[in-house]
């Protein structure tokens, strides 16, 4: 894990050093310019188009002076949105690499961003340098999320079976009805003669 973290930032280094090369190379002979005695900052941040709005990207970070790697207590990148000033800061962290350093950065938006990078040496000495105006590019299009289908409601139940119930129960009761009906009647016949004999008796005597 380590091997595959150090390969990275050691390539970064080499970059970074060689597209140095030719600015310390000025800093060579007995008259060297003021710069030179300045804290010198380079980024790398993987190539064209590798940051994206919206994603964590790691950044390497070469701290120098006078050609030599700068002993630093503390590194901070400041990146500023060209477009509304929205400010990110991200403290860097040191590398055993001397005068290497990584930020993980995440900026919300894409568009062109200044980065100062803010160092604090070992001496406690602060110095802050402009390095770079960078362009995030905006993630990419996420695909359109599916909506889920939603079956059709439920016809409602047909009232034909309660109806047919109803109608089955009333003639049920109906059929009830006649057959006490009749039986009722088949009494009242079969009383009657037994009914009016007594009376024709009573009436003789």
């Amino acid at each position: 894990m380590i091997r595959r973290l150090l390969i990275p930032l050691l390539g970064s280094g080499l970059l970074l050093a060689a597209s140095a090369s030719s600015v310390f190379a000025k800093c060579e002979g007995p008259n060297p310019p003021d710069f030179c005695k300045e804290v010198a900052v380079s980024l790398n941040v993987g190539g064209p188009g590798a940051m994206h709005a919206g994603t964590l990207e790691t950044v390497a970070i070469q701290v120098s002076k006078s050609e030599q790697p700068y002993d630093a207590d503390a590194v901070t990148l400041i990146f500023a949105r060209v477009a509304d000033g929205t400010a990110v800061r991200v403290a860097a962290t040191a590398t055993p690499v001397d005068g290497m350093w990584t930020a993980d950065v995440n900026l919300p938006n894409g568009g062109s961003w200044t980065v100062v990078a803010e160092v604090v040496g070992a001496d406690g000495s602060q110095s802050s340098i402009s390095v770079d105006t960078i362009q995030v590019f905006r993630p990419p299009a996420l695909p359109p999320s599916t909506t889920p289908v939603t079956p059709p409601p439920a016809p409602p139940a047909s009232p034909i079976l309660p109806i047919g119930l109803l109608v089955a129960s009333m003639a049920a009761i109906a059929g009830i009805t006649a057959q006490v009906l009749r039986e009722g009647s088949r009494r009242r016949k079969a009383e009657a003669p037994a009914g009016l004999g007594s009376a024709a008796t009573a009436d003789r005597a």
